[in-house]
Parts: structure tokens; sequence; C-alpha cells
């Protein structure tokens, strides 16, 4: 029952955002990974992809805004105009709530370090980078969808469930093993980064539809009916 309220709230959250839902954000970051024992300690950004709606119907392909940021090149300096970029781009949006899968153990926590890092490295201040990890609503798919059963997000990508979603589904793009995902990503961003584009693009993208589904569409309000 616990793990039934703890849904319903982060559902909720969504649905007090509806009316000013192109202020919601789906997030992810992909990263290198220099020392893999060193989890959120040595990775460097490789690049950031956010996706919202600009206006349409929820869980309709059209008008959905997707962008990504690159880094240029393996320095420090080049990580903090990928940060400098990502800020501009959250002082146009204002995010109230950032959408991730697993985004609340990592991509959170890992811009957090970055901007701390950088404001005492570079005395450089992300003030609306602050904004997102400090007053933002987090919502994270990846325990939503595990409290539904699906223990990976492929998943659910493939369900009969979301079936009916104008899925993009580019998680295949990259292997499905952890390792070797961190390789084929730093491959792409190194010798293809057209197709680390599709790939992170497709993977927002479709979080924001997911949310979409499982905030406003009739499964939930199946669901909800059913619950009181």
């Amino acid at each position: 029952m616990r793990l039934e309220v703890l849904e319903e709230l982060n559902l909720h959250i969504l649905r007090l955002l509806k009316d000013v839902w192109g202020r919601v954000i789906a997030l992810d970051l992909e990263t290198h990974i220099q020392h893999p024992n060193m989890f959120l300690t040595d990775e460097r950004i490789l690049s950031v992809s956010l996706a919202r709606r600009i206006s349409g119907k929820f869980m309709e392909r059209n008008e959905i805004e997707v962008e990504t940021i690159f880094l240029e090149d393996e320095s420090e300096e080049s990580e903090v105009k990928l940060l400098e970029k990502l800020n501009e781009k959250l002082s146009n949006i204002k995010p109230l709530a950032v959408i991730g899968y697993g985004v609340r153990q990592y991509d959170i926590p890992l811009l957090t370090i970055k901007k701390e890092r950088y404001h005492k490295r570079h005395n450089q201040r992300f003030w609306k980078l602050v904004d997102l990890v400090e007053l933002a609503a987090v919502i994270d798919l990846y325990h939503i969808l595990r409290y539904r059963g699906y223990k990976k997000l492929e998943e659910n990508l493939y369900s009969q469930e979301f079936s009916n979603l104008p899925l993009k589904r580019t998680k295949r793009l990259v292997s499905t093993d952890r390792d070797e995902k961190r390789k084929d990503v730093y491959r792409l961003w190194k010798e293809d980064r057209e197709t680390l584009r599709e790939y992170s693009e497709g993977d927002v993208h479709d979080l924001l539809l997911i949310a979409e589904s499982l905030a406003f569409g009739d499964s939930h309000r199946e669901r909800y009916a059913a619950s009181y």
C-alpha cells in the first residue's frame, strides 16, 4: 500500500501541473565514466537531452520539443560551457518538474555535484541549474514503473500497456549490457553524434509520453476510479 500511495503522489504532482505542462521536462544525461567503481565522482557529461511539450494533446508525438547539448571536447572548460548552455535553456523553460528514469539516483545528484564543483573552481553560478536540482519536483519513473511490474525500461517500451503510444523506442541503438552501453555511448560521442542524439532524444521523448499516459491516460482513470 505504501508504494501505491507514493506512486499516486508522484502522479498527482504531474496532474497539478497540467495547465503549465510546458514547464515539465524529461531529462537524460549521457556520461563517460573512466572508473566504474567511482560512481558519481569521475564522470564527464557527454550530452544533456531535454524534452517538453510545447502544445498539442497529451500522448501525441506532435509538438514535443527535444534538444541535445553536446560536450565539445574532453576538458573541464568544455563541460563548463555545456552547463552554461544548459543553464541558458533552463532559464527559458523555468522547469517546475523534471521527469527521468533513475534521475533521482543519478542525473540530479551528478548535476548537483557539477554545479558545486565549478562554483568552487571557477566561481560559476548556474542559478537555473540550482533551481532545477533544488526546487523542481523530481518524478522518477524508475520507481513508478517497477511498482507496476517493469524491471527495466525496455520492458515498458515494448509492453502492451503502452503500445498505443507513438514511442520512438531507440534504446536498442546501444547495448543493453551496462558496461557495454558505457562503451557504446562514448564511442558514439566520439564518432557518431547524430546516432547518439537519436538515442538520447528518443529516450526523453518516450519518457515524456509515458509520464503523460500514466498521469492522464485511460489506464490511470480506471485505476483511480477503482481506488475510491
